[in-house]
């Protein structure tokens, strides 16, 4: 079956609403796959295509995710992996690491993955960190010298990727490669339709009271077995505390989680551990408030990667969460997912993920 044909019953069972948009990505998608499924043909030998690869770019909430992981769930190739950016180059930062003081570790690190993945598939492309951006002319050249096809989801236009970063005209050189090795393809849409599901969990309680404290209590007695009074979980060699725990689900404070010395690799750790995941007494965030931004984006960012329900206790709405600030725009992404995740069809659409995690380390 093809991924039109995928897409057509998708449409037909109403689990999603037909896109124009969505349909002329999927055209490319579909190409794509007969491509990689003729990998090892005699006629994959005959044909030359300087196209290693799609970047698909859009606005939040019109289906890139979704896309892209319809795709990746119907290819026939063994050899593929699927992560979300940020967890790619964590990966990719580790590896590096452990080959320090070889004399080229980036290619040394792309050959090890060429030899499990022949089609790499990166969810939120986004450079605003200065080491990655500094690596990522390197990264991506040797991904494409050794013939690993790349599809990647943006919400950025890639001549503005990195926009006003520091040493920015040492990153053009990552943006030539993409250009050169990927077919760009925009997904229009005014639409966000991660908005207007239906909201049958209270996963998203405000303001800060004690009746919303009790409907958190509540909740988590109801989801959690053998739980556990207050105490810490040890992530990557440093403890966490939290509020309550059970056998798959653990309660944390905001400022336990976003508000103290933490990282990406907590949260990804985190997740391999609980499918789901109550934040308490989350403020109003201001334009001082960079750093528990950015680390909320990420905490939300790994939670709907991972298929991860979130029950969350906050001062206001999610749309007014951060009214300012130089996230401001990146945060809308964050807004749009937390939309999302409030709603059944997140539950029922994200289920397969926890069995679906890329790993080549």
């Amino acid at each position: 079956m093809s991924l039109m044909e995928k897409y057509d019953l998708a449409v037909k069972s109403k689990d999603i609403q037909d896109d124009l948009s969505q349909r002329k990505v999927v055209v490319e998608l579909d190409k794509l796959n007969t491509n990689l499924n003729n990998l090892n043909s005699w006629f994959s030998f005959t044909k030359s295509s300087s196209i290693n690869g799609l970047y698909i770019m859009g606005p939040v909430g019109v289906g890139k995710t979704y896309l892209m992981d319809l795709f990746y769930n119907n290819l026939a190739l063994k050899k593929k992996a699927r992560f979300h950016f940020h967890h790619f180059m964590q990966q990719i930062d580790k590896k590096l690491r452990e080959l320090q003081g070889h004399s080229d570790p980036i290619i040394k690190v792309v050959q090890l993955l060429a030899k499990k993945v022949k089609i790499l598939c990166l969810d939120e492309f986004l450079i605003n960190d200065v080491a990655y951006a500094m690596i990522m002319a390197q990264l991506l050249k040797a991904l494409f010298q050794q013939k690993i096809t790349l599809v990647v989801t943006t919400n950025t236009a890639v001549d503005e990727l990195y926009l006003d970063g520091v040493g920015r005209e040492r990153f053009l050189g990552a943006i030539e490669l993409i250009k050169k090795n990927c077919e760009l393809i925009r997904l229009h849409g005014g639409h966000d339709y991660r908005v207007g599901r239906g909201h049958s969990l209270q996963s998203y309680l405000f303001p800060l009271n004690n009746e919303n404290n009790k409907t958190l209590e509540d909740q988590f007695k109801l989801i959690s077995k053998d739980e556990k009074a207050s105490g810490e979980i040890c992530i990557l060699n440093r403890p966490i505390p939290f509020v309550k725990s059970g056998n798959n689900s653990i309660w944390f404070e905001f400022g336990e989680i976003c508000d103290m010395p933490r990282c990406q690799l907590d949260y990804l750790e985190i997740a391999n551990y609980f499918d789901t995941i109550f934040i308490s007494n989350i403020p109003v965030l201001d334009k001082k408030d960079t750093v528990k931004t950015l680390l909320f984006m990420h905490f939300v960012d790994v939670a709907y990667d991972r298929g991860i329900r979130l029950v969350l206790s906050a001062e206001v709405p999610h749309e007014k969460l951060y009214s300012q600030g130089e996230l401001f725009k990146q945060f809308a992404r964050t807004v749009s997912r937390l939309e999302e995740m409030q709603s059944e069809d997140y539950i029922k659409r994200h289920a397969y993920l926890g069995v679906n995690r890329s790993n080549f380390c």
